[in-house]
């Protein structure tokens, strides 16, 4: 029969194995030894990540299509036609040969007026079309932001992780000394026991939000979602960009600069409106060469026709848009308050926005002093707890509770740094300010 001490000592014995197995499979991942700073990533995100250079093209498409279409309305239309024709014709025994290669140049200035208004139109589009992008740009680098920090939390929860479980070995290890001296009962044993299974159980999980934070940056990155990246995990509350740089000036923020170009529209195509009686002329031009006429029996080219040129120009009414007009005319003007009524609201929002986001941002940094204040004090309490529970002036559950309180305080202060970072980036948001 073998003997409880003994049945007490393999028990123990295979705690400390699994002490040092498990430990060993955990760490086995290594991660990048350089770690990507912010600025950094941000620059990989606008040179491959999908939306923002879908956003980019699409820009450039969209003015490239309306610089084609002020090319096809403006440029003349030219035609370059090769013909050949033979002609043989028994008039006083005469044969002739006639060669006509045919050029024709016309320019067609029809709704001269329109034209010149959509031309305009066409390059405040393409202003729009700018600020649109920068918007979708700046929502996808603040999403990036937020991928970045959440990436740099998980290091540092797995950190923290690794950390308790080598305190959670060293603190069984020393509970079973005290427990072969009689010092400590065997329900302090089981705990510490308890609290190592659970350490290893929660390095798994932080491994694992780890590994999903890194495929989350990954494919915002546009890169294999199995790559391994390493962030900064201490986070600086030092602004990136100059903070007092957005002021209400400046926080005419995308939105209202696009509504801006909006009014503008509404209030051109009101002026087009009320002029369109008058931007009824028209006027056509052409130029065309003739052939060449060939005499077989004289060996000669006979004298070509002169080439054809002629301009046209003329004054054409529709009588059903003058009687529209008035009702067209009142359609702008409506469209245009509806405008002007949007831009009032968006400017007082986003002066209302700039304060509540400055506020947030002061406030996030006061609330960081007081938890760099708390881990100060969790970690001298926490030694001061250790120093007592050496000397068997406090319990064991004294000591665990002193480390989570650390820990908790660690993980306080780093998610609070995250928070200063997005208000941050809520206020460069403001006036699209990411560098691009």
């Amino acid at each position: 029969m073998i003997s409880k001490k003994t049945t007490m000592l393999l028990r123990l014995g295979i705690l400390c194995g699994m002490g040092i197995v498990i430990p060993g499979i955990v760490y086995a991942e290594k991660l990048p030894q350089k770690a990507l700073t912010l600025q950094e990533v941000i620059e990989i995100a606008l040179k491959n990540n999908v939306t923002i250079q879908n956003a980019q093209k699409g820009k450039k498409a969209y003015i490239l299509s309306n610089k084609m279409k002020d090319f096809t309305e403006w440029f003349p239309k030219a035609r370059l036609s090769f013909k050949h024709d033979n002609t043989w014709k028994a008039k006083d025994a005469t044969f002739f040969f006639q060669s006509k290669p045919i050029f024709s140049l016309t320019w067609d200035g029809k709704d001269f007026f329109n034209k010149i208004y959509r031309a305009k139109k066409r390059r405040r589009e393409n202003s729009i079309q700018s600020l649109e992008a920068v918007k979708q740009v700046s929502s996808e680098l603040q999403k990036i932001v937020t991928c970045y920090y959440a990436l740099a939390l998980a290091q540092k929860k797995w950190g923290l992780s690794n950390h308790s479980i080598r305190f959670a070995q060293s603190t069984l290890k020393d509970v079973q000394e005290k427990f072969k001296l009689g010092m400590v009962s065997k329900i302090e044993l089981l705990d510490a026991d308890l609290k190592l299974k659970e350490a290893k159980l929660k390095i798994l999980e932080q491994q694992e939000k780890l590994k999903q934070q890194c495929r989350n940056l990954n494919l915002a990155l546009n890169k294999s979602l199995d790559e391994k990246i390493l962030v900064e995990s201490d986070i600086p509350i030092k602004p990136i960009w100059d903070i007092e740089a957005i002021t209400k000036e400046k926080v005419i923020n995308l939105k209202t600069s696009i509504q801006e170009k909006k009014v503008k529209l509404a209030a051109a195509e009101l002026s087009n409106t009320k002029i369109r009686p008058f931007t009824c002329i028209e006027i056509t031009g052409n130029i065309s060469s003739q052939g060449k006429t060939y005499d077989i029996q004289k060996r000669k080219l006979l004298q070509s026709a002169v080439p054809e040129q002629s301009l046209k120009w003329g004054i054409s009414f529709d009588i059903g848009s003058l009687l529209f007009l008035p009702a067209e005319i009142k359609h702008a003007k409506i469209k245009l308050g509806q405008e002007k009524s949007k831009l009032m609201q968006e400017k007082l929002a986003a002066e209302g926005e700039l304060e509540t986001k400055h506020w947030t941002y002061h406030n996030t940094i006061d609330q960081h002093k007081i938890q760099v204040e708390k881990l100060k004090v969790s970690k001298q309490k926490f030694l001061l707890v250790k120093e007592k529970y050496r000397l068997n002036q406090v319990k064991l559950l004294d000591l665990q509770r002193a480390e989570q309180d650390m820990q908790k305080a660690e993980i306080a202060l780093i998610e609070q740094a995250i928070k200063v970072k997005e208000a941050e980036f809520a206020l460069y948001q403001l006036i699209g300010m990411f560098h691009i």
